[in-house]
């Protein structure tokens, strides 16, 4: 079996765990403790099983901190990578959903349904015209209906304005009667 040549200095290691203290960060903490157990001598299984990594996950980790120290193990994560509209872009998509109808700002031949209530596929038409986005899902877009406060139209299980079987039994009954 190979000697692990990755260790860590009594002074690193008390680095390790001030920047551990200091962090807010779970990424960057998982990063941290990663690095500091295996800098330290501890078995590679135990430490996946306490912070939860692969073994190339913290190789990748031991390398950053080699390279670029404690800076190389902070996480970049901004929270919000993944959304292609920013706050401001989905403040005004809700003002303007709310503000209009979709047959007044798509016309007829573009449209999907020919509603007075916002579909999805009515979205994507606008999402992409106003602001150029398309999202692969339509989860993604039955999310941003709902952070706009639009609820989803459920279909009944029998129309309102037909009446319930025993009604019409009965009039077909009289009906017969005649």
């Amino acid at each position: 079996m190979a000697k692990r040549s990755f260790t860590l200095t009594e002074q690193e290691i008390k680095a390790f765990q001030h920047a551990e203290d200091a962090t807010q960060d779970v990424r960057e903490l998982k990063r941290l403790q990663a690095v500091r157990l295996y800098g330290t001598g501890q078995p590679v299984e135990t430490i996946q099983t306490i912070v939860g990594c692969s073994w190339r996950a913290m190789m990748d980790w031991c390398q950053a901190y080699r390279t670029r120290g404690l800076e190389g193990l902070k996480s970049h994560w901004q929270g919000e990578n993944a959304l292609k509209l920013t706050r401001a872009q989905r403040t005004d998509l809700k003002t303007r959903l709310e503000g209009y109808q979709p047959d007044q700002v798509l016309p007829p031949e573009i449209r999907v349904s020919q509603g007075e209530f916002w579909t999805v596929s009515d979205l994507k038409i606008v999402v992409h015209r106003w602001y150029g986005v398309t999202y692969q899902s339509d989860t993604s877009y039955r999310t941003l209906l709902h952070e706009c406060r639009f609820s989803q139209q459920q279909t009944e299980p029998q129309y309102r304005s037909r009446p319930n079987d025993q009604v019409v039994a009965d009039f077909e009954a009289e009906l017969e009667k005649k």
